[in-house]
């Protein structure tokens, strides 16, 4: 019988649970699997292992089946896709979630990221430009539903860069710099912005700005890249030394030494390179460059050591094949670098004839190096045959390769094969306005001179490309002596032309208009302007210093600005010529037949370098020698294009020709028996 004391404490018998809903229970299950792809995520994370990925993406599908209307779950799960590199099913699943919730700002950054990632994964502007696009549209999306999101802003600003758009770039780099006036990235991106349309000024004094309140290395980096960009190259030097301070960064290093080598500060970009190949020893590309630093500075034998080693680490690197013929044209030895590039056109060739994009390209860039060289040889045939066999690769690649036929065919003075082979490039490719100058040269070669004005002015359309058509009208006067004209043209392609290389050009051009025209002093102002910009013009060094050797003033400058082109150019045939007439005129007449001969041996079909050998014969007294160059010159200048004919060189050499011959003749009948 139960005591009084427990009867009085006994608990009322226990109510039953309530039953849990389904909907509770299914958020509850929901939340369990969905817990579970975290931890499988955490997991593929830390162990870099995609079957982790893959039960997460299990896991996050059987919480969606529990909470099917989850646009949470639903952004998880194309987030897991991604992460797997489903990229097509992550696309699906985050438009899903966009059918039915428009403005879901977490399925706009999936898409926008994924976009915008892509993009560099894309070859072509054809390809890229659809994907550019969308990733426009979603990064719009996402900077109207989180105004306040910099790094929204900053994508955004990017992609209009990427899509010629720079004034709503501008516009998007505005509002990500007023809610972050110190961003590092918005500023660099500004000042890139104003670089790709031309105004480095700009860019250099919003960055020097922000470099004044910043040590950034970041922003220093920035700012040398302007000055690279606007041609300051010492500020540039300066700025990237200054950036390595605040960090030795190996990147910021490599774009230092880049610089140097550009800027031909060999020294310096040498003990660059080499501090970078002393801390990445394996590195193919950092052996190259110092291959590169060793041949420009004719240490041929380090050259070759260091490009051994980038060999033995990247036995199949295109580029590095290329510097192998290019160390054996430097020592002189062309054959072997022909050898070299024809190697590398057997290893790039396949028996089927069937290009990738890719292998197109690279068969396409190697096969023009050995045409040019074949050319270079004076191997027409040879070099025509090899620039034949970039027709098939590609528009781009047959475009380039009617060019170097039509060049070629007009080297070797086949000037009708040259015309025939630009009509047959304009019938495949009747809008290419490079063929249709190349064309309109050729033309006015041929005399026909209002035939070749038509054809290039034809072209004019009153934009940046019309400095390429004026360029070329400049040309087509001056080899008809119309030389106020070509002036003219030359005046209109300067307004187009860029400071820098292009402004260089100009200087260049005119020089030779005016010596051409016998205005000596105005000559030597344009070229020491060009050499004022640019001291390693190698083309203007020996323009001048011929110039000065053919008037037979200043011969001794003369000779020290045809060795520095020599030194630029060792084995140009015209420089050669050009100190062999330079010695002739100081009387140094050994050197003068030693380079002559050279430079033959480069030209063998210039009627120049035969007239200047036979000068230099017939000084020494060998009169048969003399005879027998000077009617050799006689014979090349028969053979030039119209326009090419020095008329006055031409009568001289006729009127020397045929006094010696009356000398041997005179000579000859008092040596006979009487």
């Amino acid at each position: 019988m139960p005591r009084a004391e427990d009867e009085g404490q006994q608990k009322p018998p226990a109510t039953p649970a309530p039953p849990v809903s389904a909907a509770a229970d299914a958020k509850a299950k929901a939340y369990y699997h969905f817990t579970l792809a975290h931890l499988y995520e955490e997991l593929a994370q830390l162990y870099r292992r995609g079957e982790y990925q893959r039960q997460a993406i299990d896991e996050y599908k059987e919480a969606l089946k529990y909470d099917p209307n989850s646009a949470i779950l639903a952004v998880q799960l194309a987030e897991a896709y991604r992460r797997s590199g489903r990229i097509r099913d992550a696309v699906v699943e985050a438009k899903q979630v966009l059918s039915t919730d428009p403005d879901n700002l977490a399925a706009h950054r999936l898409l926008g990221h994924i976009y915008f990632e892509t993009l560099g994964e894309l070859g072509s502007d054809s390809q890229a430009q659809p994907t550019l696009r969308l990733a426009v549209e979603e990064f719009e999306h996402i900077t109207r539903l989180a105004p306040d999101d910099s790094l929204a802003w900053l994508n955004l600003a990017r992609l209009y860069r990427m899509d010629n758009d720079p004034r709503q770039a501008e516009a998007a780099l505005q509002k990500l710099l007023a809610m972050e006036p110190e961003s590092e990235e918005g500023l660099s991106q500004l000042a890139l912005l104003y670089s790709d349309q031309g105004d480095f000024q700009k860019a250099i004094e919003l960055l020097e700005g922000a470099a004044a309140q910043s040590s950034s290395d970041k922003l220093l980096s920035a700012l040398a890249y302007a000055y690279e960009q606007a041609n300051d190259l010492d500020s540039a030097v300066q700025t990237y030394r200054r950036a390595l301070q605040e960090n030795d960064d190996p990147e910021l290093r490599q774009r230092l030494a880049e610089l140097l080598l550009r800027a031909d500060r060999l020294e310096e970009a040498l003990a660059e390179y080499q501090a970078l190949a002393e801390g990445e020893p394996g590195d193919a590309e950092l052996q190259l460059r110092l291959s590169q630093i060793y041949r420009h500075q004719r240490r041929f034998a380090e050259a070759q050591a260091a490009l051994a080693r980038a060999q033995e680490l990247a036995p199949d690197s295109l580029e590095i094949g290329f510097n192998e013929s290019l160390l054996y044209e430097a020592q002189g030895d062309f054959r072997a670098a022909l050898g070299v590039l024809s190697e590398m056109v057997a290893r790039l060739t396949n028996a089927a004839g069937d290009y990738s994009p890719e292998e197109a390209r690279r068969r396409a860039i190697v096969l023009e190096r050995l045409g040019s060289l074949h050319r270079q040889m004076e191997s027409f045939d040879d070099a025509v045959e090899v620039f034949r066999l970039l027709l098939p690769l590609g528009e781009e690649e047959a475009r380039r390769g009617y060019a170097q036929i039509i060049e070629t065919q007009r080297q070797a003075r086949r000037l009708e094969a040259a015309l025939a082979t630009a009509q047959e490039a304009l019938e495949r490719f009747p809008e290419d306005s490079d063929l249709t100058l190349q064309r309109a040269g050729l033309l006015a070669d041929r005399g026909d001179l209002e035939q070749a004005v038509a054809a290039a002015r034809n072209l004019l359309d009153d934009s940046p490309a019309d400095r390429e058509v004026y360029l070329t009208l400049a040309q087509i006067y001056d080899r008809h002596k119309r030389y106020p004209e070509a002036e003219a043209a030359l005046a209109e392609a300067e307004k187009l032309s860029r400071p820098g290389a292009e402004i260089e050009y100009i200087h260049f051009l005119r020089g030779a208009l005016y010596e051409r025209q016998e205005k000596y002093d105005l000559a030597e102002e344009s070229f020491r302007r060009v050499l004022a910009m640019n001291p390693k013009s190698a083309v203007t060094l020996n323009y001048l210093g011929y110039m000065f050797a053919d008037k037979n003033m200043k011969l001794e400058e003369s000779v020290a600005l045809i060795q520095r082109a020599l030194e630029l150019d060792p084995y140009n045939g015209a420089y050669l010529d050009s100190l062999g007439w330079a010695y002739f005129r100081l009387g140094r007449l050994d050197q003068a037949e030693e380079y002559l001969v050279k430079a033959l041996e480069r030209l063998s079909r210039d009627p120049t370098i035969h007239d200047h050998l036979g000068d230099v014969y017939y000084k020494t007294g060998r009169l048969p020698l003399a005879e027998k160059a000077w009617e050799r010159a006689r014979e090349e200048w028969q053979r030039t294009a119209p326009t090419e004919l020095d008329p006055k060189a031409f009568a001289r050499l006729e009127e020397k020709l045929q006094a010696l011959k009356n000398r041997l003749a005179q000579e000859g009948s008092k040596k006979a028996p009487q």
